[in-house]
């Protein structure tokens, strides 16, 4: 089961090292022609943006659990997972893409696959990995619930106490202390937790969107370079 696990991902993560090196590239040439012109408010803002909206990157955790579902899916419908395979046989040769794509199409054609189902088949894995998206985002709210609605519950029942104990300042000035210093721990704990999900998020939809863009590009191609 692993080798297959492993056969799947090797399907789209080199495509995805690939673009990776190209963006990068991109990014520097833009980079290079571009002048800075943000006054110190605005760069205050971006930064505050970027750390409120953390940039996220393909997980290969994430990539293992999204790439096992598709994996488990492939046992009903594997046509859009063998073309890939095609299409990745076919790297080691001198072809332009859309010559690679019709060269796969001509394998699978051969098989009695026609256009339709390929189309059928790309969209069957994106409906995939909408649905592990779904499951996803009900973790991510139990998750909320738990790590942060309930630490504010639990800082505002500490400094419930110490408004209650503010009478008596004078005989329960170290109780007050050792309140105030846990509220700073669960504070501390409470952005921890924030960033650790805003992350994890950031990372989830980034690793998502990198398989959806990856299998929507393909149906461009096969829009764009096969025929009935």
């Amino acid at each position: 089961m692993s080798n297959l696990l492993d056969k799947i991902k090797s399907l789209f993560v080199v495509e995805m090292e690939d673009e990776s090196i190209d963006n990068k590239s991109s990014q520097t040439e833009d980079n290079e022609k571009d002048t800075p012109r943000e006054d110190e408010e605005s760069g205050r803002e971006l930064k505050e943006e970027a750390v409120n909206n953390p940039a996220g990157k393909p997980s290969n955790d994430f990539l293992a659990i999204l790439i096992n579902a598709m994996q488990s899916a492939a046992k009903e419908e594997g046509i859009y997972l063998d073309f890939k395979q095609n299409l990745k046989s076919l790297n080691h040769l001198d072809f332009d893409l859309k010559t690679k794509y019709e060269t796969a199409y001509a394998i699978a054609k051969n098989q009695g696959i026609d256009k339709e189902d390929l189309m059928r088949s790309a969209q069957f894995f994106l409906a995939v990995l909408d649905r592990e998206n779904e499951k996803f985002e009900e973790t991510l709210n139990l998750q909320r619930n738990r790590r942060i609605i309930d630490k504010k519950e639990e800082i505002k029942t500490l400094r419930d106490q110490i408004f209650s104990k503010q009478n008596e300042i004078e005989k329960i000035q170290d109780e007050i202390r050792q309140l105030e210093s846990t509220i700073q721990s669960e504070k501390d704990e409470l952005n921890d937790n924030r960033k650790k999900i805003e992350k994890t998020v950031a990372d989830f939809e980034s690793s998502l969107n990198l398989l959806k863009s990856k299998i929507q590009k393909d149906l461009e191609h096969f829009n764009n370079y096969l025929k009935e």
